[in-house]
């Protein structure tokens, strides 16, 4: 009677034991997802909650003003200004500005530097040094540049007789001016980027189609481009994604949003909102919507192009 006591005893302490590592298999891959999880929400998905609750009340950073719950008003606030109308369009003209100046540019100028072999990496330090510039740095120094009274650029096209208009404080020509300072100083980052890509093309190929008679033309419209799209894929997104953000300290340094809200953009209406009139509700209306809006442009960006995009070589 004993020994079988003992026995079942010992088939169920087994039994246990077993069921205990099965649950412990299972629960290995969570616990090793554990803290990436616990720093996303942490410093993520906790912060865009708390935005949201903030786009739902009435707050002017005061610790002794009650916070007040306003519903959708500060979302009606927001679409109901010229403000917003002004940074909404200025947000489309930035994204659609930068996708031939920062993703396709770059492809041409990576593919001269891809065809010098080592000879090239000079030409890659020389445009890449922009990229370690200081955002801060390169505003001011092209404040300084084009400052309509001393600045070096009227200076020295003074010299040949050219008129350089006030860049800066014309609506029509401002936010270009933007544009363009943004696409100088990030157009090295990319070009590396696109240099990586090639960098994994078998040359093979290429002399493969040299040998069939194939052009210059013709090896990079059927060849190079094909298995490029993965990296112009992932630079088209990055840049419409950061494009609006990296934007930002040019627009405060240059024109402070102005002329006329002619340069403001999304991200420094959030910032115009919560820092300058300390309206913290309609900045974080602001924040929920320039989020709703990278996500539906990104989602639109995936479902269209992702089909096309060649993974394998």
């Amino acid at each position: 009677m004993n020994s079988d006591v003992t026995q079942d005893a010992r088939s169920a302490a087994a039994d246990r034991a077993i069921d205990w590592g099965a649950w412990t298999g299972r629960a290995m891959p969570y616990l090793y997802l554990a803290p990436t999880l616990l720093l996303l929400g942490l410093f993520v998905y906790w912060p865009f909650l708390h935005t949201f609750y903030l786009s739902t009340v009435e707050w002017n950073l005061n610790p002794d003003q009650p916070i007040v719950f306003s519903g959708l008003d500060n979302y009606r606030q927001v679409f109901g200004s010229t403000l917003f109308e002004h940074a909404l369009w200025n947000t489309v003209i930035y994204i659609l500005a930068s996708i031939p100046l920062k993703v396709l540019l770059p492809i041409p100028i990576a593919l001269f530097i891809w065809t010098l072999g080592t000879r090239g990496y000079f030409y890659r330090s020389v445009l890449f040094v922009p990229t370690l510039l200081s955002f801060v740095v390169v505003a001011i120094a092209f404040l300084w540049i084009l400052n309509p009274i001393f600045g070096y650029a009227k200076q020295y096209l003074g010299m040949i007789g050219i008129r350089l208009p006030n860049l800066l404080t014309s609506p029509d020509t401002a936010i270009w001016t933007i544009i363009v300072i943004s696409a100088w100083k990030v157009l090295g980052f990319n070009v590396l980027l696109y240099l990586a890509g090639l960098a994994s093309i078998n040359r093979d190929y290429i002399e493969a189609m040299r040998m069939d008679g194939a052009g210059d033309a013709r090896i990079f419209r059927h060849l190079i481009l094909p298995l490029l799209t993965p990296t112009m894929f992932f630079v088209l997104i990055a840049t419409v994604i950061f494009t609006i953000q990296q934007v930002f300290t040019p627009i405060d340094i240059l024109t402070g949003g102005g002329p006329q809200n002619s340069t403001t953009n999304l991200f420094y209406m959030v910032y115009q909102y919560t820092f300058l009139t300390f309206d913290i509700g309609a900045g974080a209306a602001g924040t929920v919507i320039l989020f709703v809006f990278l996500m539906a442009v990104t989602i639109v960006k995936i479902l269209v192009l992702d089909r096309r995009v060649h993974y394998q070589q």
